[in-house]
């Protein structure tokens, strides 16, 4: 009944002076302080899950996009590794077509560069027709020679072995000699040059063709030095090699023909020609 009766005055005071409306305003302004000290931290809250919901949506999808870029990547490296063998197989076949042989591809499977041997291991072998002797050249020259013979793959000593020599001509005089190697991939040396040979930097050493392992004209080197030391004999020459001794993975193997006979070369008679005359 009290309830009721007080009701009934504060709806005819804010009907005629409107004093509820008035306190109500009053109420609120006074509680909004408080309402906002406790939505702050709410709010700030909120906002905070959400910046650590975007940042953590951004990490993923940096992650994603770098798994993505080094996919790119490594396909653009495949690409240009692809091109630059490519290239590598062009310089080879294009130093093969202008000699008159036979060759046969091989790759290598194995390098083995230390002081007392530079070899290497190809994946030709007996089955393959591969010989002992066999010369075995890149795009750019002489690389060595088929020394052990298997049935599926051969050994290759380079022109860089320490006990490796061989017979090659400058190419601008003709001038033969031996070069040896020196257990290092840059250098070989052409001990038996006489000091006053007409040798000059940069002359282009080639096979001399004799010996029958290796064909004539070949590329091996270019003069790099010349020492001539006065009481000496020889001078000391050094050349760098032209092959890519230590780099690249594909070779050609030179099939040379059998050489003619002895009585082919001079024109004699044998005994069957001897006998149908």
């Amino acid at each position: 009944m009290l309830y009721g009766l007080l009701a009934v005055v504060l709806m005819a005071m804010d009907h005629r002076g409107q004093y509820v409306s008035r306190a109500r305003d009053l109420a609120q302004y006074a509680v909004e302080p408080v309402y906002l000290a406790i939505e702050w931290p709410v709010s700030a809250l909120r906002n905070l899950f959400g910046q650590f919901q975007s940042q953590r949506s951004l990490r993923h999808e940096n992650e994603r996009l770098k798994h993505q870029l080094l996919g790119q990547q490594g396909r653009l490296q495949r690409m240009q590794t692809l091109v630059e063998e490519n290239q590598r197989l062009r310089a080879l076949f294009a130093g093969a077509e202008s000699q008159p042989y036979d060759y046969l591809f091989a790759e290598l499977l194995q390098v083995e560069l230390d002081p007392f041997a530079h070899q290497v291991l190809i994946d030709r072998g007996s089955s393959d027709g591969v010989e002992v002797g066999q010369a075995v050249i890149d795009g750019l020259g002489v690389m060595g020679q088929v020394e052990d013979v298997h049935l599926h793959y051969s050994g290759v000593r380079l022109i860089s072995d320490p006990s490796h020599a061989l017979p090659v001509q400058i190419n601008r005089t003709g001038l033969r000699t031996v070069a040896f190697g020196l257990g290092e991939t840059h250098r070989l040396s052409l001990p038996n040059v006489p000091r006053e040979a007409d040798v000059r930097e940069g002359d282009l050493v080639v096979t001399s063709g004799l010996g029958g392992r290796f064909p004539g004209g070949y590329p091996v080197a270019e003069i790099t030095a010349i020492d001539r030391e006065e009481g000496l004999t020889f001078a000391r020459v050094e050349a760098r090699p032209l092959a890519a001794l230590d780099q690249g993975r594909e070779v050609l193997l030179i099939r040379v023909p059998p050489q003619p006979a002895l009585d082919e070369v001079s024109g004699e008679p044998g005994e069957e020609s001897g006998e149908e005359s």
